[in-house]
């Protein structure tokens, strides 16, 4: 069997950074190769003429950043001022969870 190493080659159908990434803006005509994509992490904001495939800037908008996931988060409160929550290693061998009442306090 006979190996064929292609060096420098493009991948075909790979995803540009730019798609997912929070500082671009990308306009898509009706064509496939109506495409135009604007970094603007710097301002100016420049064009991206290519497909990216590392970026050192990349901010990946998917995923929420530690303020948003603060302002969705939930504060829990105990009734008991000393009792710890969450859970511990003792927490797993017991087969009856015990009954504690608790107050859900949105954030603000």
């Amino acid at each position: 069997m006979t190996t064929i190493k292609i060096q420098n080659a493009t991948p075909r159908g790979s995803e540009s950074l730019c798609d997912s990434c929070y500082w671009a803006h990308i306009q898509k005509g009706y064509s496939g190769s109506e495409e135009l994509a604007l970094c603007a992490f710097l301002n100016p904001a420049r064009i991206v003429p290519f497909k990216v495939r590392y970026c050192t800037d990349y901010n990946d908008k998917r995923i929420p950043s530690k303020r948003e996931m603060e302002d969705i988060a939930w504060i829990i409160r105990t009734k008991d001022i000393n009792r710890k929550v969450g859970f511990s290693p003792e927490d797993l061998g017991e087969d009856q969870p015990q009954e504690e009442e608790f107050e859900i306090v949105p954030a603000e």
